[in-house]
């Protein structure tokens, strides 16, 4: 519950730029994936997509060019702004978001979120990479604007989520069509009484973040510096009730460079089982290839195997973390393993590890866990 000196958990409305249909492809055609799940091969098809594909403002090239690299996404957007490419909502508003591809839904709230630096009802569950928070609040400052939402996770939600469902029944305020088979939806929500509604009922919540912790945390430094401008102590985010509208959960894995299969033979702690091959169906298995064999460890605890990678194995090992690589997909993680460079697979913390440990004010390693389906960067965006 809501820390009672306080801190309430408070998704306000905004006015939203979104694309103009007539001024582009397509809409599907501009939006993209997160930046932190961007593959090269993405990438180049996103860039091929459109002229005014997000990509060309989420992912800023020329990293020789240090702190400068920011000002050309700056001045695309500021172009787009003014040949009416983008446009603001004329009334401030919640926005319902709904995405739909194959089985998998994503529906929830996208407004603008009160800021938690007590971590009272804002809870992460992860730890940040310093560099990647400078490099967003670096593209923050730069475009002035809040590009791509985070994702929180929140239970029961009530007339809130009563809410989101009634939005559903109406016609939508845009639909968009992406290349993956993805159907996205957009409602608004305006009306007073509504609004008040859903903000009585969140105020009874805490959520946690599920997607995003670095852009949270760039939008507590953005606050820290500027504590009295306006807009500055909130941030673009999606509230999802996952009771009714459930997430996926997956792993992140590991591309760990300098590791062989010997030295994992050689140097894991006792108490861990070790089997030859890639033992699955296992939910507390680590299992670790250098491309030609595999090797599967584990340990029978209950804290998540991707923490006690981190803590102990890693370190046991000689791995100097800060070179690791991350992937979403094990098929990227596999195309680089080799004899001294191995592949870790990791399964997915469950949802309760997950929850148990952010209530607890217990940080899960960086790129612990991937929650799914992820909102979709460009139907909507907010600007300071």
């Amino acid at each position: 519950m809501p820390d009672a000196r306080g801190s309430v958990l408070r998704l306000d409305p905004l006015r939203a730029w979104r694309f103009v249909a007539g001024k582009v492809s397509g809409l599907g055609a501009v939006t993209s994936p997160p930046y932190d799940v961007l593959e090269p091969a993405i990438v180049r098809r996103l860039t091929d997509s459109d002229l005014h594909n997000m990509v060309r403002l989420i992912l800023p090239r020329d990293p020789d060019l240090g702190p400068a690299r920011y000002d050309e996404p700056a001045q695309r957007l500021a172009r787009w702004q003014q040949d009416g490419v983008v446009i603001q909502d004329d009334r401030p508003a919640m926005y319902v978001y709904e995405q739909q591809l194959g089985n998998a839904v994503l529906c929830g709230l996208v407004g603008s979120l009160q800021l938690d630096p007590e971590r009272r009802v804002v809870l992460p569950h992860e730890e940040v990479m310093q560099h990647w928070v400078d490099d967003r609040l670096r593209l923050m400052e730069a475009t002035d604007a809040d590009l791509e939402p985070i994702l929180l996770a929140y239970a029961d939600g009530g007339a809130a989520s009563d809410a989101v469902d009634n939005a559903r029944a109406g016609e939508p305020w845009v639909v968009a069509d992406t290349y993956n088979g993805a159907h996205h939806q957009i409602w608004r929500i305006d009306d007073p009484t509504t609004l008040a509604l859903i903000a009585d009922e969140l105020s009874k919540h805490e959520a946690v973040i599920a997607d995003g912790h670095h852009r949270y945390a760039a939008y507590l430094e953005r606050q820290r510096r500027e504590p009295g401008r306006p807009g500055a102590a909130v941030g673009l985010a999606m509230l999802v009730d996952y009771i009714r509208h459930p997430l996926t959960l997956d792993p992140i894995h590991r591309v760990v460079p300098g590791l062989s299969l010997q030295t994992v033979q050689t140097h894991t702690p006792p108490g861990w089982q070790m089997q030859p091959g890639r033992i699955e169906g296992d939910p507390d298995r680590i299992s670790i290839t250098d491309g030609a064999s595999w090797l599967t460890l584990h340990s029978a605890t209950e804290t998540p195997t991707v923490a006690q990678l981190h803590e102990l194995l890693l370190p046991a090992w000689g791995v100097v973390q800060e070179d690791i690589s991350f992937h979403h997909t094990l098929a990227d993680a596999l195309a680089l393993a080799g004899p001294q460079q191995v592949a870790v697979e990791l399964a997915a913390p469950r949802m309760d590890q997950v929850l148990r440990s952010a209530a607890q004010g217990v940080v899960l390693p960086q790129k612990a866990t991937s929650f799914g389906p992820k909102p979709r960067v460009g139907l909507l965006f907010r600007t300071l």
